[in-house]
């Protein structure tokens, strides 16, 4: 999720001011801030809801792949067996194993490449094609999502960043072909049980030595594990004999097909079953030291961003001055009492739809409307240490949850200010969104929380005129 929101974000930021004040608010750790980050903004996007479409879509992409691999297999396998009934064993193993046997080379292959080339896996896999046809799923049958890119890229990223790449495609090609030779074995034994065939060993260049050498040494394993091998010379012997052209199946066809049964399931189902069970295992393992690279200047950004948003902490303050101390020559104390008649107006985290300035703020001396950022934080509070206004009314969305980030603001705020009110703008009321929600209780969630963080006198309004009236009447009245 979170490289899926970074590849949305390459076209331009999110507004993601409340998901990085609910993350800091839940969360301490970086990584989890960063998780529920992505995840509270994915959930607006709708990416969990495609996710859902991508699961449900990749259990019929992956069929449709076997099918693709099992009828391929099987054309190739059959339309050899129906020359006339005889047929060559050494094509039909070639045709059966050998695009097995070459893909399979190209993925250990990648184990060895992926370290140098980490993009190497991705024209051979299986589960790479399943990944790219997955980026391009219709959302209402006519045309792709524009979420489905973003998750195909977050998808990659994260494999290659894990080093998971091979491990996981590379789990999902293996499963497709272990598939397909199951059909591949059930339709040979099928056509050898009810059909006869010969199979024969003829060839214009090779002698016969040839053919026994690799009939023994390909039945070797197979022979292991019970199936029947031929005997070469014998074969051979039988083959070149007249009478072998028109007599029936004898024992030497039937353990021929037994053997070609035996090297299909030997040399390229169990190799499949196996891989698959490797991939699995790594998968498993490696998917549990899963983390983020916090060295990613991406993702330095939003933990310094995190970072600003915690409570400042003196370490060393400065003594206190003594009586009839003065200030250091060519400085002066800023005049708290020059401003004192000025009000300023400040719209912290207002939802987009909120519209601003209001018209109470019209006579202020200073009307802003930040959402959060650490850049808009550092201006405004520059602006009011320059004009240090006797009233300060900070505009906060009452349906928000206020966390430490709007507590350090408010306190960072206020301290340069006379005074500082809360104007909490609700649903329904006169200038804010239309809703319905009862006004008493977020106003009240916001008085708690001022009261149990210490800031039981900053007082809190939820009606603008009474903000404005608050606003004019501590302007007005002299220190």
């Amino acid at each position: 999720m979170v490289h899926a929101v970074r590849a949305l974000e390459q076209t331009g930021p999110l507004d993601d001011a409340q998901a990085m004040a609910e993350a800091f608010a839940r969360h301490t750790h970086p990584q989890a801030r960063l998780r529920e980050r992505a995840w509270l903004l994915g959930q607006r996007l709708g990416l969990p809801a495609q996710m859902a479409r991508w699961r449900d879509a990749a259990w019929w992409l992956g069929a449709a792949l076997a099918v693709a691999v099992v009828l391929m297999a099987n054309g190739m396998v059959f339309a050899i067996l129906a020359q006339g009934r005889s047929i060559h064993a050494g094509s039909a193993l070639v045709a059966a194993l050998g695009v097995h046997l070459v893909t399979l080379g190209v993925w250990l292959a990648t184990l060895v490449l992926a370290p140098r080339w980490p993009g190497a896996w991705g024209r051979w896999s299986l589960g790479a094609l399943l990944l790219r046809v997955l980026a391009w799923w219709p959302a209402d049958r006519t045309a792709p999502s524009p979420l489905s890119a973003p998750l195909a890229t977050g998808a990659r990223q994260m494999l290659r960043q894990a080093r998971l790449a091979p491990w996981g495609l590379g789990l999902v090609s293996h499963l497709v072909w272990a598939a397909s030779f199951v059909w591949v074995l059930l339709g040979l034994l099928g056509a050898f049980a009810f059909r006869e065939y010969r199979l024969t060993w003829e060839s214009t260049i090779f002698d016969p030595a040839f053919f026994q050498a690799l009939v023994q040494a390909s039945g070797w394993l197979p022979a292991q594990l019970g199936f029947a091998v031929p005997d070469g010379a014998v074969c051979m012997a039988g083959q070149m004999a007249p009478a072998a052209l028109a007599a029936g199946p004898d024992a030497c066809t039937r353990a021929a097909a037994w053997w070609l049964l035996g090297c299909v399931a030997v040399y390229g189902l169990l190799p499949r079953l196996l891989c698959a069970a490797w991939c699995a295992g790594v998968w498993q393992r490696r998917k549990k030291r899963l983390a983020l690279d916090t060295a990613d200047p991406y993702l330095r950004q939003l933990l310094a961003r995190w970072d600003a948003m915690a409570p400042a902490y003196i370490t060393d303050p400065e003594p206190l001055a003594l009586p009839g101390a003065t200030s250091a020559p060519g400085g002066s104390a800023p005049d708290a009492s020059a401003h004192r008649s000025a009000i300023a107006w400040i719209g912290f985290e207002l939802p987009q739809a909120q519209a601003w300035p209001p018209p109470q703020a019209a006579s202020a001396a200073l009307v802003e409307r930040i959402a959060g950022t650490q850049d808009e934080r550092s201006r405004v509070l520059a602006a009011l240490a320059r004009l240090h206004p006797g009233a300060l009314v900070l505009v906060c969305n009452a349906a928000a949850t206020p966390d430490r980030g709007t507590e350090r603001f408010l306190r960072e705020a206020c301290s340069h200010a006379g005074q500082c009110a809360l104007w909490l703008v609700l649903p329904g009321s006169p200038g804010a969104p239309s809703g319905s929600a009862p006004p008493s209780a977020p106003a009240q969630r916001w008085r708690d929380w001022l009261d149990t963080r210490g800031l039981p006198t900053v007082p809190t309004f939820t009606d603008a005129a009474q903000a404005q009236s608050w606003a004019e009447q501590v302007s007005t009245t002299p220190p």
